[in-house]
């Protein structure tokens, strides 16, 4: 009752001090889903779930209420939330053009995550200059966005699992380049040209303050030697990109080929220490071809993990495809994966693991906005079967039946 009042308070002193202009707005959404798991040796236990949860282990049964004032280049918002471990959250925007800024913050559970050396993933305060007509851009991130992986970055079929920690597969799972960023702390300096951007990203230059630590960083060790340089071209009908992490001699290529609707890619990322016997590296590429309506892929990589006491080698072979029934309404999609994992075991040869997976799952936008995926719509409804048949690997046994409702308004 007490976290109610104090919403309602905040509500009302921001109505009073905005009440001048600008224009207030609200927005909700409500994902609410249940899993089957058939997989068991007794019952079927049935939990509740949503898209995220089973497989990617985020997104809990949820709604919220956001309220939002925007004034010219300022944007706030509150978001009221029956999550648990998200109750409130506020924040603010401000963007000129030219600079920008952005904070975002859950008050109720900040003085527990400062205290408990988790603030950054509990609130992003970055901002960044544009200089020279938009040509140089100066970022200063204490607790960044999340990027997308989108920043010199090209064909990620090659990425990691994990980042830098391994290359192990799971079914259809995207990588990360060393380019990836999401609540980390960094300064950034990024130029961009008509056809070429390049720049260098300093990791951990604004530490976090944790409890009993000074959060001071050393400048040589922490941050110059862990410093990452990338650049990407781009001129239709090609694309390249390459990214060097200077701690750990991260390399990572990629590139791709547009031909009208076919698109063609190929990629390579590894830990290539000279002094680590532990190697990692991964090489991958696939070919795409979407003319809208109907759409299908392949995917493979070949990847060595050297980072434990075996050396294993996977190979992964990944088919899917797409076909909007109904173009405004309904897509039906499927993904195929083969995995083969084999290696030495002190010196010994380890026998060859063979694992598959198969996901058919159909997509319905209820607004009729357009057929897509679970992140192209806010209103509709998502069925999907994924079975995985895999003994020892790490994607496990999986032979489950999951339904999502999505409501937003």
């Amino acid at each position: 009752m007490k976290k109610i009042l104090v919403v309602l308070l905040v509500l009302a002193a921001a109505t009073g001090v905005f009440a001048q202009g600008g224009e207030w707005s609200l927005g909700g959404k409500v994902e609410i889903g249940a899993v089957v798991d058939f997989s068991q040796d007794s019952g079927i236990p049935v939990d509740g779930s949503t898209y995220n949860v089973p497989y990617d282990g985020w997104g809990e049964i949820h709604g919220f209420l956001g309220i939002n004032y925007s004034l010219d280049q300022l944007k706030t918002w509150i978001n009221i939330s029956s999550q648990r471990d998200d109750i409130l959250e506020t924040g603010l925007s401000y963007d000129a053009g030219n600079y920008a800024l952005f904070a975002q913050v859950h008050p109720l559970k900040g003085i527990e995550a400062f205290y408990g050396g988790q603030l950054l993933k509990e609130h992003r305060l970055w901002g960044y200059y544009k200089f020279l007509s938009d040509i140089f851009k100066l970022e200063a991130a204490y607790s960044s966005a999340d990027n997308d992986d989108g920043l010199w970055t090209s064909d990620r079929t090659a990425a990691f699992i994990w980042k830098t920690l391994a290359i192990t597969p799971l079914p259809w799972k995207q990588g990360d380049t060393f380019a990836k960023a999401d609540h980390a702390t960094y300064l950034l300096a990024d130029v961009s040209l008509s056809n070429l951007e390049f720049g260098v990203m300093l990791p951990d230059i604004f530490p976090n303050h944790k409890q009993g630590n000074s959060g001071t960083v050393d400048l040589l060790e922490n941050v110059m030697k862990e410093a990452l340089i990338g650049l990407k071209f781009n001129m239709q009908p090609i694309e390249v990109a390459a990214q060097f992490q200077m701690g750990n001699y991260g390399v990572y290529f990629g590139g791709k080929w547009f031909i009208g609707p076919v698109t063609a890619g190929l990629s390579f990322q590894g830990i290539l220490d000279p002094t680590d016997p532990d190697k990692r590296m991964r090489f991958g590429g696939g070919v795409e071809y979407n003319p809208g309506v109907f759409g299908a892929w392949v995917k493979a990589f070949y990847g060595l993990d050297g980072s434990s006491s075996s050396r294993d080698t996977q190979i992964g072979i990944e088919p899917g495809f797409f076909y909007n029934v109904i173009p405004s309404h309904l897509q039906f999609r499927t993904n195929i994966g083969f995995y083969f994992l084999g290696g030495k075991a002190g010196g010994n040869k380890k026998d060859l693991e063979v694992a598959w997976a198969v996901q058919p799952e159909l997509f319905w936008n209820f607004l009729g906005t357009g057929a897509g995926t679970y992140w192209s719509y806010g209103t509709g409804l998502i069925v999907r079967y994924r079975l995985v048949a895999d003994n020892v690997g790490p994607m496990h046994k999986v032979n489950q039946f999951d339904v999502n409702f999505k409501f937003s308004f």
